[in-house]
């Protein structure tokens, strides 16, 4: 049934995309809104939801009783762990408190859809298959905190740094792995080239495939020293979970060599375009890195990765408008097909 939905929302997102609806931004608005809806009244089994359950309920206080002994359950950002001590002065009810987490998250998302996407309710159906039920659902801090990252990026291209950075430590505030973020705008300094990419991209195999143990070193010298993330994510148990089989490595290969050997089309649709695919190439050469690591690899790619929502319905316009159909097929079965295994895989 849910599947059936998702097919429908993409079928309607091509239907509002080709005839180009008047009021297109209000449709993206109502569909954010009911996707933010949707995530606050989840049901409290989805991963991680009960550890925010109780520290909303039990460790965090209204203001008139925050102390300098007050501190959060279950994680370490004070920001996030202010925005319950807010909702918690004027409510107990913790379905009021993930509504203005997902509301407050789809803020950002809405005007980063707005913002970069030539397709926007096409690039919310790939937000939807690839990281609502991970982000929205279950990891609403990195989902909060990824949103913001989203509205960094355009200073990149501006080359404001003090816009970008200030953005960065706003979401850091939500999530610690936000500082991941801080490499890309000196990244995009640099004038990558095609050929540097492809060369990038195949000395990140390299590297997974006869130097893992040394980037498992480094993981468990520095990633939890840097507050980046859980040492959970570098406990044995998340080793070599997947490593190079991990079939999101060559999705977003794929994906990076698509976009960024369609330069000419893909400029036309954004004027992000370069720091955009800078920044999907950094995020694509993490992935397979720390491939070791599965579940660190895809939290902390994931955090550029988000920019497929730009990449994905960015494919069809590179091909002729009569062939366009066959884009859309694609993107669709694609889309669906990642939507059904996250969805049964929660």
């Amino acid at each position: 049934m849910v599947i059936s939905f998702y097919i429908a929302f993409y079928l309607f997102a091509l239907y509002a995309e080709s005839l180009q609806l008047r009021n297109k931004r209000y449709w993206l608005m109502a569909i954010c809104f009911v996707l933010a809806y949707l995530a606050g009244i989840r049901d409290i089994s989805w991963n991680d939801t009960e550890v925010y359950v109780a520290s909303f309920q039990i460790y965090t206080p209204p203001i008139s009783d925050l102390s300098q002994y007050s501190k959060p359950y279950g994680y370490d950002e004070q920001g996030f762990y202010y925005i319950g001590v807010i909702v918690k002065t004027f409510t107990s009810n913790v379905t009021l408190y993930f509504l203005t987490i997902a509301f407050l998250s789809f803020y950002f998302l809405y005007k980063a859809f707005d913002k970069y996407c030539l397709y926007p309710i096409l690039g919310v159906c790939a937000y939807v298959s690839r990281f609502y039920l991970a982000r929205n659902f279950m990891q609403i801090r990195a989902g909060l905190s990824y949103a913001i990252i989203l509205i960094a990026v355009q200073y990149i291209t501006t080359k404001d740094w003090k816009r970008y950075f200030a953005w960065v430590f706003v979401a850091y505030l939500f999530h610690h792995s936000a500082l991941i973020a801080v490499p890309l705008y000196f990244l995009c300094m640099i004038d990558i080239k095609k050929k540097h990419i492809v060369i990038g991209t195949a000395i990140a195999f390299l590297i997974a495939a006869f130097y893992s143990n040394v980037v498992r070193a480094f993981v468990a010298d520095s990633v939890t020293d840097l507050t980046i993330m859980d040492e959970t994510y570098i406990q044995a148990e998340y080793q070599r979970e997947w490593g190079l089989s991990n079939p999101m490595i060559y999705f977003q290969t794929f994906l990076l060599m698509f976009y960024t050997f369609t330069e000419n089309r893909m400029r036309l649709t954004t004027s992000h375009y370069i720091t955009i695919r800078n920044a999907y190439f950094y995020s694509t050469v993490i992935l397979i890195t720390l491939s070791c690591y599965t579940a660190l690899s895809g939290r902390v790619s994931s955090q550029f990765a988000t920019l497929e929502m730009v990449i994905i319905p960015s494919i069809a316009y590179s091909f002729m408008k009569k062939d366009r159909w066959i884009a859309y097929l694609g993107i669709g079965v694609a889309l669906t097909a990642i939507f059904y295994l996250n969805y049964y895989s929660k």
